[in-house]
């Protein structure tokens, strides 16, 4: 029985692998150097949309979210015949946020444009850091000059919805290179900003680096001064921490990234994507050619299906909104999961509390800034 969906408002990812070359951190579902592909994998994406728009057709779409990969990366003319099918094909929202990933060295004014007049609104560039020693450690193709130009490009043709993507705990990040990436970002006052922390993953060069020993961090105890500093500066220049990894100025949060946080449903199209009906989620083949295999076979490509249990809801509620600076509301927990948080956690609440690591207030329950560093442990502590 096909549940009735009307009313309901949902995101859309569309994930598009192909990059230049492999960032030496990076463990995402990339096609670097084939870009003989790029055309053909298009057409599969396609098709996959046509596969399954029907089950969605009820949600109102009101993001859209073009990661990858390097989108910017492929021509134009792609992301122009991507637009026009989704169009034609969902209940797309007026007040649509609509975000492409990019990579500063190709943003090419005639790439922006095609872009705007898709009505693509929001332009997130992965920076990463404006050290050029670092990045050439880190496997990235641009350098400071360049993204700095390109930033200020956007910004000239008339583009105020920027958000700039930087990591911490980067090979050769000092307390200096990061004070310097942070006054640009105040030169370049574009509205949203991400850190995120470096992780090293499994099957990438960092991994295969650090096991060998030839990979030098920054500690833990470093990173998390930086984190700080970090928190402070932008508020200071008036880029508020909303979340664990993300600024923004009044009214610039990301709709879209929300959603992941408040569990609301999300569609996801492409290779290693990963979807959200509000119960079941899905993430596509990884390989290629198993993801192309099954749309051959008129097969929606889902690797994995997950049925999530309300156990499984109330934990990832609770996680994700933890994320959030707001936190989570006690009273939501209660309405949509009949859990009362603190029945089995008043002690585990109020001894974070004391040591102002968690901060309670009406119904709420959210982490202080130097609770994000030990939120692991209190979730591993949590009693559900």
């Amino acid at each position: 029985m096909k549940i009735n969906n009307s009313g309901l408002k949902a995101g859309l990812y569309i994930h598009i692998p192909f990059c230049a070359s492999k960032c030496y951190y990076c463990d995402f579902s990339t096609m670097p150097y084939q870009d003989k592909r790029i055309d053909e994998y298009f057409e599969y994406l396609f098709k996959e949309i046509e596969l399954s728009y029907e089950y969605w057709k009820d949600f109102e779409i009101d993001t859209i979210y073009l990661g990858g990969g390097t989108p910017n990366y492929v021509s134009s003319d792609n992301i122009i015949k991507l637009d026009k099918l989704i169009k034609s094909r969902f209940n797309i929202s007026k007040k649509i946020e609509y975000s492409i990933e990019c990579n500063p060295e190709y943003l090419y004014i005639e790439k922006i444009e095609d872009y705007l007049s898709c009505g693509i609104n929001r332009f997130s560039v992965g920076v990463q850091t404006f050290d050029d020693t670092i990045l050439r450690k880190i496997g990235r193709m641009h350098t400071s000059e360049v993204a700095y130009k390109n930033i200020l490009k956007l910004k000239s043709l008339g583009v105020n919805n920027i958000n700039l993507d930087f990591i911490t705990g980067l090979p050769g990040q000092t307390e200096l290179s990061l004070l310097n990436d942070l006054y640009i970002i105040k030169e370049l006052d574009v509205n949203h900003i991400s850190y995120y922390d470096l992780i090293i993953e499994e099957n990438t060069r960092f991994h295969f680096e650090s096991k060998i020993g030839n990979l030098k961090l920054p500690d833990e105890n470093t990173n998390r001064m930086y984190y700080h500093k970090i928190v402070e500066f932008l508020k200071n220049i008036g880029i508020y921490q909303y979340e664990i990894s993300n600024f923004s100025k009044p009214g610039y949060n990301s709709k879209h990234n929300l959603k992941y946080w408040h569990t609301m449903p999300y569609v996801a199209f492409g290779l290693g994507a990963s979807g959200y009906d509000g119960n079941i989620r899905y993430t596509n083949y990884h390989r290629y050619k198993d993801y192309i295999n099954s749309i051959v076979n008129n097969e929606l490509p889902k690797g994995v299906i997950e049925n999530l249990s309300l156990n499984d809801k109330l934990f990832e509620k609770i996680i994700m909104n933890m994320r959030l600076v707001e936190g989570i509301s006690t009273k939501e927990l209660e309405e949509q999961f009949g859990y009362d948080i603190w029945k089995e956690n008043t002690k585990l609440i109020k001894s974070y509390e004391s040591c102002d690591l968690l901060r309670v207030y009406n119904d709420r329950i959210a982490f202080t800034e130097y609770g994000f560093d030990i939120s692991n442990k209190f979730f591993k502590d949590l009693l559900i």
